[in-house]
């Protein structure tokens, strides 16, 4: 089958264990990969994270892990931008996918032209109520593409396309937020609107599959502060959720949008 979506897999120098059980399961899955070497926050000085990521922003003080994560995948997105396909899926090594991605992967011609970021990953386990536009396509086993109306984080695995990469790059220097809320929560995302970002429902990948075994949560996760500090991040938090409430109530109010629940299923709608 052919493959008109490559895959980039970020993956730290001193985890091949984690590359060949993900190379593993992508060649059981029936699809090749390009392996992105992932930025290590333990061997990497932070002036050069700093060069891509601010430390702080709208969710506090950012932990080294995050900032070290988010330029890993903007190395993957520069590696993409360098080779001539027009979509490429972006993978964090401790994803599990369902058992239709070389189907999906066998052309772009279910992802609209105006939808620059699909969203493969159900985060965290069980399933989630998220606000989503009617559906504007399926996958090639049947999967629905929603365009996503409110947030869901995670960045383990989803798909650009070139503007969507370039509009994310454009940014290197300024990034605020980890990258999955740089990509999928609009409250804070300065690029919501560019990317008309999408979710596949239902999700076809997971992080949950093997345990929760992250390499960044031991380097921190954003800051927990104290304090009075804590209280106005608390503050910083909840005007960005409140701002986009006038928005998300007027599209479930005139039927542009619902609730749906989502989970993550390894078979597809359509065998």
């Amino acid at each position: 089958m052919t493959q008109a979506i490559p895959i980039h897999v970020i993956n730290l120098d001193r985890r091949p264990d984690r590359l060949e059980r993900i190379g593993d399961h992508l060649a059981a899955r029936g699809v090749a990969f390009h392996r992105q070497s992932a930025c290590d926050a333990q061997a990497v000085p932070e002036a050069e994270i700093a060069r891509v990521i601010q430390a702080t922003g709208a969710l506090g003080r950012l932990g080294l892990g995050d900032r070290a994560c988010t330029v890993s995948h903007t190395l993957a997105w520069s590696a993409f931008l360098d080779g001539p396909a027009s979509h490429a899926l972006f993978l964090e090594d401790d994803i599990f996918l369902a058992e239709d991605l070389a189907d999906t992967l066998s052309s772009t011609d279910w992802i609209p032209p105006s939808t620059h970021a699909v969203k493969l990953e159900k985060f965290n386990a069980g399933t989630s109520r998220l606000l989503l536009a009617p559906a504007v396509g399926a996958t090639p086993r049947g999967r629905a593409l929603h365009p996503m109306r409110s947030r869901h984080v995670g960045g383990g695995a989803y798909i650009l396309s070139r503007k969507g990469a370039e509009a994310a790059l454009a940014y290197r220097g300024r990034y605020t937020v980890p990258i999955d809320h740089f990509l999928f929560n609009d409250t804070v995302s300065p690029i919501r609107k560019a990317l008309n970002a999408a979710m596949v429902v239902p999700a076809m990948a997971t992080q949950r599959a093997y345990g929760y075994e992250s390499d960044i949560a031991p380097l921190g996760k954003a800051i927990r502060p104290k304090g009075w500090r804590k209280r106005l991040r608390t503050l910083r938090r909840g005007l960005a959720e409140v701002s986009q409430a006038p928005r998300q109530a007027v599209q479930w109010a005139t039927g542009a949008a619902r609730i749906i629940e989502v989970g993550f299923e390894e078979t597809p709608p359509r065998g």
